[in-house]
């Protein structure tokens, strides 16, 4: 039936008008939001993905879920939406971990193809590397109908990858399940004629019957939402249509004239055996809502039809925004937020997903939807220990270690260590500053090797000089560590119990990743067993709902877990387990909603019940809205599924085709939708991000249909119409929210002043004359007094072999042999290129020892690195009006010169540092 208003209360109307009632249909929707929608009102709605697997998963071969568990329309009315908005999410992450199960069996057999059939074939090996979407092509081409046949390709590659796709199917029997039962025969299901038939019958009306209960009379169907349909959702269609005692009731929202209904005229045709629709009126008597459209998408019609679009009266209920960067976008967000005087708004975006991300990074919104595994310690374990798994094309896999992976490992406090009586976490500072010395290490071994020689250093070398003691007082410790030369490169500053946390965090990391690549194949039991221990301990904080759901999904996977499978299929299961969705989507519709941010497609339960609430709808941008929809999808064209000998269905490559030709109007509809789907009184506002990491984006075309445009000249202007464009206010036209704290002044007696800052080594107290704040950061305040920068990392070799003779602390020779292996990262090359640029020589004329302390200066300049240097070398200590000058609080406040922050060890710890302007 075609209606023009396909509200709750209009469609209650209708169906009474009809002989039937809201309460007693089976409701089915294109999408999982206008199913919660539905079930506002205590009945059940079901997205048609989820009755989709209610009807194929349990009869997988090999890794069936059962209905059992599935929640009747007992659990809604008894126990209460959100138990039973619990009991259905709990399921459908049963049946996404079945999905990711047989993704991982597909990739397995992929490789296992690729590697031993097709050795070193460049269109095999790039069909491995792409499978993520190699493996949504052959799941959506499944799901339509299609089989590997019935498709006329040429070309290397596609005929590589039609061929891996015969191979599949025939290794994987789940694979094919999907198109077995709802591409069977329409006549041999309809006549039961096999037992195939008789038994995806059983399965139908069983999942019905679970979903909806027992029907009164003759089953209807209710179908909502689709203003397009994919081949999987027509072929249930027919299929349900050839069940006795099943009737089906399409609401199309469509009166027949508007364009931006146009989508539902495209797909509710005869050739498709798909219903007309018909064109159907509220009886007399029945109330609407309103009687026409709103403003805003009266504006909308206005422009489609050619009109100008008057802003009169407009601007009260419509907005349009540009956001010049994602950063504007958040923070107006925020300030809708905090603005009490209007309720929150529900916000919508065109690929919500990139939108999502830029609202987690930055933004401090805690209403950011479901937590993301990867981003928790526990994720950043996972991957990490996975990352440092890289397979080798013939088959096993090397262990290659990397910093940002070790540090993460240590960093999320999940390393078991043997020997250690404190956290790996509090040894990341450590780790940190040792990381340069293990530049070149690649594989364990060789990470264990750099960790044990630098821990021997440490107790051999840097010790005997003084070495880093926590027990010490803070001058004591100033005093040390200024006068042993190798404690200014950070791979040095480590005490004796640092150096051994860095050998027990490398040793346990390389002895972990060991274990899982040791073996070319492995079982998936044992594996698992090792995530979901994991997993449950990281997941210990989350919400239990979240929780729920993620073990669900764990559970919903861990089938067959007696099969075998590579190595890198182990580095596959963890990135799935920790993504919040399938990595391939063959029904059209995600099973779950995730995120405060909606996807356009939600916006459709706004026609059956209006939002009382300001609503905001993103991204909007050209290239994003509208979004394009390929008929078929990579290494596949759409002229390769008409031209085989057997071709495909050809309802199914019109569909195909008429999805990918009408994906603009499907984005029209929805725009219609939300400029009509609020209430009288609230406010939408439709916004673009103009610049997106240097990309500069215009409007949508529908943004610039309302818009006034920007041109000279008032009569197209004029003739156009529209809203003025507003930019979201930048801050410095907005009152501050935050105040920073002024820290007191020093109150304390010069004379104890003089007497503190006098207990200062000059080694270190000497840098004041540079730099006030660079003492208080270096040497007070900071977690170690050594150089930061690669550059001076390179300096330091020659310059330190000089400074440990020049200050009589070890003899050339040694000294030499010292420099070398605290830089045995480093090239010959290198160490001799330093040591050819070095100031400091150990014999003859050359700067002397502390001139390590600042890298810079000479002894007759008068520039402040000079100063610093000439006074530390006499060791006398600057007046106490330089050590602390006049105004300093928490910190001194430094000083204006880019040559003195070029040469400071500790420039990325300084909030102030100046900028060279070269």
């Amino acid at each position: 039936m075609s209606s023009g208003k396909v509200d709750e209360q209009s469609l209650r109307a209708l169906l009474s008008a009809h002989g039937s009632s809201w309460e007693t249909v089976s409701h089915v929707t294109a999408t999982t939001s206008l199913a919660k929608s539905i079930r506002d009102s205590q009945v059940v709605g079901l997205p048609i993905a989820t009755l989709t697997d209610l009807i194929v998963l349990p009869g997988v071969p090999d890794m069936a879920l059962p209905l059992d568990r599935f929640p009747g329309p007992d659990v809604l009315g008894g126990e209460g939406p959100a138990s039973y908005r619990r009991a259905l999410s709990t399921w459908q992450q049963w049946a996404t971990g079945r999905r990711l199960r047989m993704g991982i069996q597909f990739d397995d057999a992929l490789r296992r193809y690729c590697r031993d059939e097709c050795p070193g074939q460049v269109a095999e090996e790039l069909l491995v590397r792409s499978r993520r979407e190699f493996s949504r092509t052959v799941h959506g081409l499944i799901a339509a109908g299609i089989h590997p046949d019935e498709l006329s390709v040429d070309g290397e590659l596609p005929r590589a990858a039609v061929a891996a796709w015969n191979q599949l199917e025939k290794g994987i029997p789940s694979l094919t399940a999907l198109r077995d039962d709802l591409w069977i025969d329409l006549d041999d299901f309809q006549r039961q004629s096999t037992p195939h038939a008789r038994n995806l019958r059983a399965r139908i009306e069983e999942a019905l019957q679970r979903a909806f209960g027992v029907p009164r009379g003759r089953r209807v169907v209710v179908h909502h939402g689709f203003y397009f349909f994919t081949p999987p959702q027509w072929a249930l269609f027919q299929l349900l249509r050839r069940i006795p005692d099943v009737d089906q009731l399409f609401v199309v929202h469509d009166d027949g004239v508007n364009p931006a209904f146009e989508t539902w005229r495209r797909f509710f045709v005869d050739e498709w055996d798909m219903p007309v629709p018909m064109d159907v009126r509220l009886p007399p008597g029945s109330e609407q809502r309103v009687t026409g459209p709103g403003p805003g998408a009266k504006a909308l019609l206005q422009a489609l039809s050619g009109e100008a679009v008057a802003s009169d009266g407009l601007a009260e209920s419509l907005t349009v925004l540009e956001c010049r960067n994602p950063a504007e976008l958040v923070r107006h967000w925020r300030d809708e937020t905090t603005d009490r005087e209007r309720p929150l708004s529900r916000r919508f975006a065109a690929d919500a997903e990139s939108v999502e991300r830029f609202v987690r990074r930055l933004g401090r919104d805690a209403d950011s939807g479901p937590t993301d595994l990867a981003q928790l310690p526990i994720g950043s374990f996972l991957l990490a220990v996975h990352d440092c798994i890289q397979p080798r094309a013939g088959g096993g896999a090397d262990v290659v270690l990397s910093s940002e992976a070790v540090l993460d490992i240590a960093a999320s406090g999940y390393l078991e260590t043997q020997g250690l009586e404190r956290p790996t976490t509090d040894y990341v500072s450590a780790l940190r500053r040792a990381l340069p010395f293990f530049h070149g290490c690649v594989t364990g071994d060789q990470w264990k090797e750099r960790a044990q020689h630098l821990h021997r250093l440490v107790i051999a070398e840097v010790e005997p000089l003084g070495g880093r003691d926590p027990g010490v007082t803070d001058v004591e410790r100033i005093r040390l560590a200024a006068h042993n030369p190798l404690r200014l490169v950070p791979w040095g500053d480590l005490s004796r119990d640092e150096a051994a946390g860095v050998v027990r965090v490398v040793t346990s990391t390389a002895a972990l990743v060991d274990q899982i690549a040791a073996r070319e194949r492995v079982t998936l039991k044992g594996h698992m067993h090792f995530l979901k221990s994991k997993l449950a301990q990281g997941m210990r904080e989350l919400p239990e709902e979240e929780r729920l759901e993620i073990t669900a999904k764990v559970d919903g996977f861990s089938v067959g877990l007696d099969d075998e499978i590579d190595v890198e299929g182990l580095v596959d299961v963890v990135t799935m387990l920790l993504g919040r969705k399938a990595e391939f989507d063959a029904l059209g519709e995600r099973d779950t909603s995730t995120g405060a941010i909606g996807e356009l497609r939600a916006l459709d339960a706004l026609g059956l019940h209006p939002l009382a609430q300001d609503l905001h709808v993103t991204n909007l941008a050209e290239g994003t809205f509208p979004s394009p929809a390929p008929a078929v999808w990579w290494p596949f064209r759409a002229d390769d599924m008409v031209g085989a000998p057997d071709p495909a269905d050809p309802v199914t490559v019109e569909i195909l085709k008429a999805r990918s030709e009408t994906a603009a109007l499907s984005d029209l509809y929805l725009m219609w939708l939300a400029l009509d789907g609020v209430e009288r009184g609230r406010r939408v506002t439709l916004s673009w991000i103009s610049d997106i990491g240097g990309e500069l984006r215009s409007p949508s075309s529908i943004l610039s249909l309302l818009t006034r445009p920007e041109m000279k000249g008032s009569a197209v202007q004029a003739r156009a119409g529209g809203l003025q464009v507003k930019s979201v206010r930048s801050p410095a036209d907005m009152p501050a929210t935050t105040q920073r704290p002024v820290p007191a002044l020093r109150s304390v007696p010069a004379a104890q002043v003089a007497q503190s800052v006098g207990m200062i080594d000059p080694y270190a107290s000497a840098s004041a004359v540079a730099c006030a704040r660079r003492l208080a950061l270096q040497w007070v305040l900071g977690q170690s007094p050594a150089f930061q920068s690669e550059h001076h990392h390179a300096m330091m070799h020659g310059n330190v072999a000089g400074a440990l003779v020049k200050l009589k602390l070890m003899s050339r020779d040694d000294a030499l042999r010292a420099a070398n292996d605290f830089w045995r990262h480093f090239t010959p090359g290198q160490r001799a290129s330093s040591r050819e640029k070095r100031v400091v020589h150990p014999v003859g004329r050359s700067a002397k020892g502390p001139w390590i302390l600042t890298l810079s200066g000479s002894w007759k300049g008068k520039d402040l690195l000079s100063q610093a240097y000439r006074m530390a070398s006499q060791e006398e200590s600057p007046a106490p009006e330089i050590l602390v000058p006049s105004g300093s609080a928490y910190l001194p406040p430094g000083v204006n010169d880019a040559e003195v922050c070029r040469h400071c060890p500790v420039r990325l710890s300084c909030a102030v540092w100046a900028e060279d302007p070269d």
